[in-house]
């Protein structure tokens, strides 16, 4: 995604004080000059409700990453974050009557909370794995913020249900650090490094685990309070992402043309042309893009051959798929998944 579409995405200022917290214990005596380099307006941290351009918040993170200088950032963030860090989207799960039901929720309002990237809940018996997906999978600092997000998912668990939230295993994206006890200690279970994908694995019969105290009539309040939010965002798309997902819903078997596209959205070729180009971006580029996002989904679902994924993305011959994806990542569809799930 380029820097120009990620101006659309927005954070909750609730992550951005949980980080800000985690700097201050990772160390960091300057966080006000952290703010101000970030071009994030301190006030706007007083009001829970507040949102923030997701590209601020994405600088934030470098800032604090090189000030801190620590391989357990990502732990301290973990450690310093609670339901209210992740907005409504915390409340909901607190309110879900069941582990799964709180799984379920945090994939469906994560975007409350802000659109750095994707909670994905999988399903595979015997298991049942929590995955983020970050809208900058190609940026440096992205698999510090992964598992951090994962750290927090695991300490909201606990929050939930205490030491049965208990992973089988966890799979980071991260490099492997130089000491990977403490990783291990607060996960509670083997961490594999250097994985294509982040992800948690449980054994599948935790969903059934209940969450004490849950109140329907505050999950209903929330939920009804989260889909404003997530209306009153999705409002404000680029028109890459409102490409994007005219894209995502319609290449199957097909490549659609941006004939298509423009009537889709009522204007012309040519206007369709200049609006994506005033967003730094283009017709392909979008293309690419979407593909790209898509593949990767596709992947985690076992049940999917390569070939069908081919079909699915819209390629003729899935031998262009393979191109394109080794363009992409350095690698087969077919060694990227087993790099993922191994």
């Amino acid at each position: 995604m380029n820097s120009q579409s990620q101006q659309s995405l927005q954070v909750s200022v609730s992550l951005t004080q949980t980080l800000l917290q985690t700097a201050t214990h990772a160390g960091v005596c300057h966080t006000d000059a952290l703010l101000q380099a970030a071009g994030i307006d301190a006030q706007l941290l007083q009001q829970p409700e507040n949102r923030i351009p997701y590209a601020q918040q994405a600088h934030l993170w470098q800032l604090v990453i090189e000030a801190a200088n620590n391989e357990q950032l990502p732990l301290i963030f973990g450690q310093q974050s609670q339901p209210a860090s992740f907005s409504m989207a915390g409340y909901i799960a607190m309110n879900s009557r069941t582990i799964g039901e709180a799984m379920d929720a945090s994939q469906t309002y994560q975007i409350a909370a802000g659109q750095g990237g994707e909670i994905s809940i999988q399903r595979s018996a015997p298991y049942i794995e929590v995955h983020y997906v970050p809208v900058d999978p190609e940026t440096t600092t992205t698999p510090v913020r992964s598992c951090a997000m994962l750290a927090a998912n695991v300490v909201l668990g606990r929050w939930l249900v205490g030491s049965a939230y208990a992973p089988l295993e966890v799979h980071l994206s991260l490099p492997a650090p130089q000491d990977s006890a403490p990783f291990e200690d607060f996960f509670g279970c083997p961490v594999h490094f250097d994985r294509a994908l982040d992800l948690v694995r449980f054994a599948a019969d935790i969903e059934s685990t209940p969450i004490p105290h849950a109140s329907v009539e505050l999950l209903n309040l929330m939920k009804e309070r989260a889909e404003k939010v997530i209306a009153d965002t999705i409002g404000k798309e680029s028109l890459c992402a409102q490409v994007a997902k005219l894209l995502a819903n319609s290449l199957m078997g097909q490549e659609p043309d941006k004939g298509f596209v423009s009537q889709q959205l009522g204007i012309s070729q040519r206007t369709l042309q200049r609006r994506l180009a005033k967003e730094s971006s283009s017709y392909q580029e979008v293309l690419d893009q979407t593909r790209h996002n898509l593949a990767l989904d596709y992947l985690r679902q076992p049940q999917l051959s390569v070939t069908d994924i081919a079909y699915l993305l819209g390629f003729t011959e899935p031998s262009t798929f393979y191109r394109a994806f080794k363009k992409w990542h350095g690698m087969t569809p077919g060694q990227y998944r087993e790099n993922g799930s191994a």
